[in-house]
């Protein structure tokens, strides 16, 4: 499947559902901007990794490896949000958002 098909609504909807729970509340904190900045980041970096592949194997393959991309993604926003020691309610909502989204989605090939 190609990553206009896939991966980039896929990556979009993601950012644009840790963004709205960042919204609830009405108000994103420094804490929650630096998180969601951090998120798009790595979201972009892996729209390289996939554009990559592509390009250097014709499509994507089977090695394309989502799951460590996932496993990238929580630990980075995690280990982000804990910097300050303490993990905040919103900060601890947007990553449990990422958590539920993926195990909401299939982001196998």
């Amino acid at each position: 499947m190609a990553l206009k098909e896939f991966f980039r609504p896929f990556l979009s909807n993601l950012l644009d559902s840790v963004l709205q729970q960042s919204l609830e509340d009405d108000v994103i904190t420094p804490e929650e901007s630096v998180l969601l900045s951090q998120i798009e980041i790595d979201v972009r970096a892996f729209e390289k990794e996939i554009a990559k592949q592509i390009e250097a194997e014709g499509g994507l393959s089977k090695n394309l490896d989502t799951i460590s991309f996932k496993n990238r993604l929580i630990d980075s926003v995690r280990k982000l949000a804990l910097k300050d020691g303490t993990i905040s309610r919103d900060e601890e909502a947007i990553i449990s958002k990422l958590e539920e989204y993926f195990n909401n989605q299939s982001i196998s090939q």
